[in-house]
């Protein structure tokens, strides 16, 4: 193999390990955790773990919840709770988290943003971050330094209840074992927002450090505006190597091989080393630095087997992608598995980078896809058995949040705290109880998760925004046809839009198609999840959603002209929700004796009685 000249590094000093990546998903653990550090900060019910990177969140149960704060949004706050009390400039929170880079003031206010949304915080009244316009932010809560009893044997992650990924976890055990006998491995593990990908990582990571000897590494794309920095995830993690236990074998075999990247880590090097560096350097083409990296990794993997974990691959940048293609297109031996986390909804859009190149890595078998599918009803089960001292749980519990949550591992946390704080649901002894009926509780969409899927809504085209709202009155399911109407748009439009946005895996996804009894049809559509129905349906004003309501019922009163019974109980559930109590009734009345006639008097008597008629699509 080619080698570079040396660079006496023999001064280099090899500062200790750094914590690894954190979470992206919720992790209750029970306990308490941290080191015995009085660098450990408490502004409850939060305690910011400084040593391990992390931030706990303590339940009503006495549990500490892990809260998913990826490292820069954990550096934003960790810098503002280190200076709680006190004005923090733009400039200085730049300055801080990203030392020699030049980022845009957008990506601090939304790191900031993500913050406040995991604490609960609320802007306009805030409790832990205060924005004082124009200047900066202040942290505001108070802050006391505190100990835990515990002590962090390990960087990995803590060993928690991971539930319906068994087979994913295998899968990724068995590309392991191709790793180590020299087949490198490239694995994608897709899924929606809080589908729980980031947490499978972490429980294959902690399985892995607990076999033979092995080296992990881990990077996270950066979402940016002004443009994205190269290889920014790949040079995280070397950094993170390059400052392990064993990091001066590493920065040895860079300073050999891949010069062009050693000189990326200044801290390793004084200064007449970095000047040496650049010296050997100038010049140096975008593919010597590919084939620089993919040589020193071989040597890398020649000592230890090297699991390389790369997180949102959706904000990956061209450079990365090419080094992921450069990896997996390798003839020589290889004890390397890399690992890209990723949102399929961001990737199918044609200019991605990733998209081209994961398709041909894919039909040459170059690459392998786990894509996380909704846990099921029997999984919720045994995430809240899991989590209760005998095992049990209430009946009818799991039934409740499956439906909520739709078996996204994220909105089941969510809505399991809002059941807490709302007081349906506690522990007792560890025990779960509820303190009210089981059909008398309304879940809401939780505050955090409404802020996420505002997040999400904000990617969308103004008149995807108003297909979308208009479809949301409608139900879960809507057709074409009717929603297109109170949307002001053309039905062929309303449905590329909605198709566009299907072939995106975002928000919607294709349904059965819808016959009327005027023999015409429509395409139809669904919401991935109820809650982005929800969220989207309560950000109007209720003076527009009325008049919507009103301009859906009059839709679907045209189309059933000829057979109204069919659609008596949606009419009168959308005259009612529109204002229009004159037609609600006559509609109301018509569903009654609809159902009257199947023989179905208690039915009928509840509609007459309540109007709650509400149908889909």
């Amino acid at each position: 193999m080619a080698t570079t000249s040396v660079v006496n590094i023999d001064s280099i000093p090899v500062p200790r390990p750094t914590p690894g990546a954190q979470p992206s998903g919720p992790r209750l653990v029970t306990g308490h955790h941290g080191s015995a550090s009085a660098s450990t900060k408490e502004f409850p019910p939060f305690r910011l773990d400084t040593i391990n990177q992390c931030l706990w969140r303590r339940r009503d149960s006495g549990e500490d919840e892990r809260v998913p704060l990826k490292p820069k949004p954990f550096a934003v706050l960790r810098y503002l709770v280190d200076h709680a009390g006190r004005l923090v400039t733009q400039e200085e929170l730049l300055d801080s988290v990203w030392p020699d880079t030049h980022v845009q003031p957008e990506v601090l206010k939304r790191h900031v943003f993500e913050v406040r949304a995991l604490l609960g915080d609320d802007p306009k009244n805030p409790t832990y971050i205060e924005t004082l316009p124009r200047r900066g932010y202040q942290f505001i809560a108070a802050v006391r330094n505190t100990a835990s009893a515990e002590l962090t044997a390990t960087d990995t992650p803590a060993q928690t209840k991971i539930v319906g990924r068994d087979q994913e976890l295998g899968e990724l055990r068995a590309r392991l074992g191709r790793a180590f006998r020299g087949q490198r491995q490239i694995v994608f593990v897709t899924g929606e927002a809080g589908i729980g990908k980031t947490t499978l990582v972490d429980e294959f990571q902690r399985q892995a450090a607990t076999g033979a000897p092995i080296r992990i590494a881990r990077g996270q794309c950066l979402e940016g505006y002004g443009g994205k920095e190269a290889y920014y995830p790949v040079l995280e993690a070397l950094g993170n190597l390059c400052r392990g236990p064993e990091g001066d074998s590493v920065v040895q075999i860079l300073a050999a091989q891949a010069p062009t990247w050693l000189v990326e880590f200044p801290a390793l090097l004084d200064r007449l080393q970095r000047e040496t560096l650049q010296r050997e350097i100038q010049g140096a083409t975008r593919q010597r630095m590919l084939r620089e990296i993919a040589e020193a990794l071989e040597t890398i993997t020649s000592e230890r087997p090297l699991v390389l974990v790369l997180e949102d691959l959706n904000w990956v940048d061209p450079s990365t992608v090419d080094l992921i293609s450069v990896l997996a297109r390798g003839r020589g031996t290889a004890k390397l598995m890399v690992i890209g986390t990723y949102r399929p909804a961001d990737v199918v859009l044609p200019d991605h980078p990733l998209k081209a190149v994961k398709q041909d890595l894919l039909v040459h078998q170059l690459c392998h896809e786990i894509a996380l599918e909704p846990l099921r009803e029997k999984d919720v089960a045994a995430y809240l058995a899991g989590q209760s001292s005998d095992a049990s749980v209430p009946e009818g519990l799991a039934a409740l949040l499956h439906r909520h949550s739709e078996g996204n591992p994220l909105f089941m946390v969510a809505a399991l705290d809002h059941m807490s704080q709302r007081g349906f649901l506690s522990r007792e002894n560890g025990t779960w109880r509820l303190n009210v009926p089981i059909e008398e509780i309304d879940l809401e969409v939780p505050e955090s998760l409404r802020q996420m899927i505002e997040l999400q809504m904000e990617r969308l085209s103004q008149e995807e925004h108003r297909a979308l709202e208009a479809a949301s009155v409608t139900g879960a399911l809507f057709s074409a046809v009717v929603s297109a109407t109170a949307a002001n748009m053309d039905v062929e439009e309303f449905e590329n839009l909605c198709e566009g946005l299907a072939r995106r895996h975002y928000i919607v996804r294709s349904a059965d198609s819808k016959k009327f009894s005027d023999r015409s049809a429509s395409e139809r559509y669904e919401f991935v999840h109820a809650l982005y129905r929800e969220v989207l349906y309560r950000r109007q004003s209720p003076g527009r959603r009325t008049k919507l309501h009103l301009q859906v019922a009059e839709r679907i009163e045209a189309l059933y002209s000829e057979r109204l019974s069919e659609a008596a109980a949606k009419l009168a559930y959308h005259f009612e929700q529109g204002s229009d109590p004159l037609r609600a009734a006559k509609y109301r009345q018509l569903a009654a004796d609809t159902v009257g006639r199947r023989f179905e008097p208690g039915r009928a008597a509840e509609i007459l009685e309540t109007g709650a008629v509400a149908a889909q699509g």
